[in-house]
């Protein structure tokens, strides 16, 4: 793994790191006088900036992490499209959580739903897999 890989990846937890304390630090200020006298006026545009942030996070950390998992898979060699799939897989997970938490806010989330999506994302990688990833 050269140098440039090592800050790469460094670069990209810290910036899922800055975007998880982003998110927390919203969700902790947005409408912080709420009370069932004076609802808060923006509730709605706040939940789809704390679903696109934490879409967000989750998908930046989970880029790195897939690239240092094939780098362990396969043996210590970072091969040609390695960031391509790691970038893949982080917006597969990233789109995943945004439309898991758009069900929710929406009321429309249940357990064989959820389920489906995740399946549906597992389907969708290891399609492209087949597809994309040809040795």
């Amino acid at each position: 793994m050269t140098g440039r890989t090592r800050v790469a990846v460094a670069a990209l937890v810290l910036l899922a790191v800055l975007a998880a304390v982003i998110l927390v630090s919203f969700a902790g200020h947005a409408c912080s006088t709420d009370a069932p006298a004076s609802p808060c006026p923006d509730a709605g545009a706040n939940r789809a900036a704390v679903v696109v942030l934490a879409a967000a996070a989750a998908g930046l950390l989970v880029t790195p992490f897939a690239l240092l998992a094939e780098f362990a898979v396969r043996r210590r060699i970072i091969y040609r499209g390695a960031w391509a799939r790691a970038a893949r897989r982080g917006a597969l997970v990233a789109a995943t959580i945004a439309a898991l938490a758009g069900l929710r806010l929406g009321g429309a989330l249940s357990v064989p739903i959820g389920l489906f999506f995740v399946t549906l994302a597992a389907a969708l990688e290891w399609l492209a897999v087949r597809r994309f990833d040809l040795p």
